[in-house]
């Protein structure tokens, strides 16, 4: 069963993030690979109907060699394009 792991790595301006964070998503181990999953979530505002929504545009999905990698890579990411907030969520096997 795996052992699953929410955080915030980014939060450098909550009030002003908006709809505008990435996912990131790790599943794996070092001994395999960690199978990696950036995306970048921009909300959608209200149109006159009231609809809006959430667009996702996935920036990488891959192996890297750990999930320091992956956290590294997408706070880089953030700090380079000016996204506020980065979750992170970490999958591995217990025992």
């Amino acid at each position: 069963m795996p052992v699953c792991k929410v955080c915030v790595i980014r939060d450098q301006e909550p009030a002003e993030a908006g709809g505008d964070f990435l996912r990131v998503s790790c599943n794996g181990d070092e001994a395999t690979g960690v199978f990696t999953v950036i995306e970048r979530v921009v909300g959608q505002p209200c149109d006159a109907q009231g609809t809006g929504g959430w667009r996702l545009r996935r920036l990488f999905g891959g192996l890297l060699a750990s999930q320091a990698a992956a956290l590294t890579l997408a706070e880089a990411y953030a700090r380079h394009k000016g996204v506020p907030v980065v979750y992170a969520t970490t999958a591995q096997r217990a025992g």
